[in-house]
Formats: structure tokens, C-alpha cells, sequence
């Protein structure tokens, strides 16, 4: 995968798609071979921040304000964009002093996606990012992806949806039964 290409990781469901995903974040480990990201074991890619995730779900604490989630989590890295920043390019300002449990599905996958921006990472590795947003959050989010792109971010998603896959991805890799059946440009 290039620098600043976004990548669609195609398939039904138990393809490998997330299992995958979880061998490139160092969640597990492959029954055969290695993975390595930047030249590294995954473990030490997002440890360095170079590497960061939009999961489907967890990883939020429903008692915090958005805010004081993105605030805790920034804290975690050893240097993280600002607060204020990564709220806006999530398009969750002005949900910033709402309690986490109070959130709608969609907003929640905006705060996840907050928390990913906040080390700056070269590849934002996405699994099925946008369950649960309406179609402003869907659009307003692949908009936000697309500029991140074009900045030199790499993105590689995971997603049922072929529709989004074709309009969103530059590739798409087609995964069936844990292997790649395609791979090449989505239009």
C-alpha cells in the first residue's frame, strides 16, 4: 500500500477482514509468516504513533465528556495534536462537553475516529468506520478521510458496504475465506 493511497478492504462477513485488521495492530498474531508495518512489528508502529485505528466498537468510557475522552486519550502519546483540532476534523466541536453514554452510535464512531487522529499517525487503519452514521456523518467523514489522503495519510478500511468501497477507495482488495481473490483500482 503507497503513502496517501485509501485502500478498501472488501468481503462478507467472515472473510478475514478483521482478523486481519487485528494482526496489523499487533491485536494477534498470523498461524503463519510475519506482519510488519513501516519495518517494524505492529506492536511498536502504534506504540510510536505511527499507526492508529477506528474500531467498531469499545475503547470509550461512557462516564467522560467527549472532550475529557480526547483529553485522556492524548495523553497516552508522547506528543498528540491538539484537543480542539482533532474535535473539529471529527466534526464532534459541538458535542465536545456531551456525556459519551448520552451519544448517538454515529457520534461515537466520530469520537473513536477523534481519538485516532491525535497521534498524527501515517496510516489510519479503519474497520467498518462509519456503522451507525447517518448520511451528513457518512458524508462528512469520507470528506475528512479523503483530505487526510491527500496529505500524505495512508487509509486502508474494512467494509461491507461496495457502494462506499467504490466511491471512496482509490483499490479495493477482495478478501473470501481469509485470502485475496482481487486486488486493483476501484474505478
Amino acid at each position: 500500500i503507497r503513502p496517501g493511497e485509501v485502500v478498501a478492504f472488501l468481503g462478507p462477513n467472515g472473510a478475514g477482514k478483521t482478523t486481519t485488521i487485528d494482526m496489523l495492530l499487533g491485536l494477534s498474531r498470523p498461524d503463519d509468516g510475519s506482519v510488519e508495518i513501516f519495518g517494524m512489528p505492529p506492536r511498536r508502529a502504534v506504540a510510536l504513533g505511527l499507526v492508529s485505528s477506528v474500531m467498531q466498537t469499545g475503547g470509550l468510557l461512557d462516564d467522560l465528556t467527549v472532550r475529557e475522552t480526547v483529553d485522556y486519550t492524548s495523553a497516552i502519546f508522547a506528543s498528540s495534536l491538539d484537543t480542539d483540532l482533532v474535535l473539529e476534523r471529527a466534526g464532534i466541536t459541538d458535542i465536545a462537553d456531551s456525556v459519551v453514554k448520552k451519544c448517538s452510535g454515529g457520534q461515537k464512531q466520530r469520537l473513536r475516529f477523534a481519538m485516532a487522529l491525535l497521534p498524527d499517525p501515517a496510516l489510519i487503519v479503519l474497520d467498518e468506520p462509519t456503522t451507525g452514521m447517518d448520511v451528513t456523518g457518512r458524508r462528512d467523514f469520507w470528506h475528512q478521510m479523503r483530505a487526510d489522503a491527500l496529505t500524505g495519510k495512508t487509509i486502508l478500511f474494512a467494509t461491507h458496504y461496495l457502494e462506499e468501497a467504490d466511491e471512496f477507495a482509490d483499490r479495493v482488495v477482495l478478501v473470501a475465506d481469509g485470502r485475496v481473490v482481487a486486488d486493483g483500482p476501484a474505478h
